[in-house]
């Protein structure tokens, strides 16, 4: 599941997907604005508006994204909080999107709307994912030596991750399918940020604290469980996230990002890798 094949196949499968569905997404809501479709029929914040069709192919490149969590995660462990960050502000620039068929309701002035938090949550994360890939390339080269036994580890997991975000997916999107369809008013669809994301990301901290407990007996430097640990704590932020409203959930994913961006800068520091004679 993990070659270089198999990965560019999914991305191949993700592309066509995403084009298929917003060409979908599309003409659905030209059929509503031309009186085809009953817009009653669906929610006018995801069809009202046919900015909100650029919707759909951001959603599949969000899990694109998250395959690629997984892939990165037998890898390197701060490789995969990376695409953590990056699917924060792929979540927020998609809601942005949303916000916008929204706002062309005229319903809700501009700077009281939606659409001013994820973009600046999503300004303010493209800059945090900036350092950390900033630090990421400076690093110092520190050597840590892992045993095979932890390496095996970290495939298994990520194998068992692969396999469950499968179900979740098929599971979630059908349940979603499913309330669209059987729709009347706009309390009876989720939120589709909340849609997967909040159950992977609940998954991923415990798989991350499983993680962190098996690197403690295979990482001889302090400083590198610390960093672990502050990066389970990053992702638990990001969890909460999806539990939050307004400026709240903007300002839980921003403290995420910025304890993932830190641990990262001060675990490179000479500081803690000198050995005491």
């Amino acid at each position: 599941m993990f070659s270089e094949e198999n990965k560019r196949r999914f991305e191949l499968f993700f592309t066509y997907l995403g084009i298929s569905l917003f060409v979908i997404h599309f003409i659905v809501i030209q059929c509503i604005q031309l009186g085809y479709i009953n817009a009653g029929l669906l929610p006018s914040n995801l069809f009202g508006n046919p900015f909100s069709s650029l919707f759909t192919p951001f959603s599949v490149l969000l899990v694109y994204e998250v395959y690629l969590l997984i892939y990165y995660l037998r890898k390197s462990y701060s490789k995969s909080v990376s695409k953590q960050i990056e699917i924060m502000a792929l979540i927020l620039l998609r809601n942005s999107f949303k916000d916008i068929g929204k706002l062309m309701q005229g319903h809700t002035p501009f700077l009281e709307s939606d659409l001013i938090k994820d973009l600046t949550g999503f300004v303010l994360l493209l800059i945090l994912l900036w350092a950390f890939y900033h630090f990421s390339l400076n690093r110092n080269g520190f050597n840590y030596t892992l045993s095979e036994s932890f390496i095996k580890l970290k495939l298994r997991m990520s194998l068992a991750l692969f396999w469950i975000f499968i179900a979740l997916s098929i599971f979630s999107m059908s349940e979603w399918f499913y309330s669209l369809i059987n729709y009347q008013n706009v309390s009876d669809i989720k939120d589709p940020s909340h849609i997967f994301y909040a159950e992977f990301f609940t998954l991923l901290t415990f798989i991350d604290v499983i993680l962190l407990l098996s690197s403690a007996s295979n990482l001889s430097n302090t400083i590198l469980v610390i960093r672990n640990s502050g990066y389970v704590l990053a992702t638990l932020l990001m969890r909460i996230s999806f539990s939050l409203t307004g400026w709240e959930r903007i300002m839980a994913v921003i403290f995420g990002a910025a304890v993932a961006v830190f641990m990262l800068w001060i675990s490179e520091r000479s500081a803690f890798h000198q050995r005491s004679t």
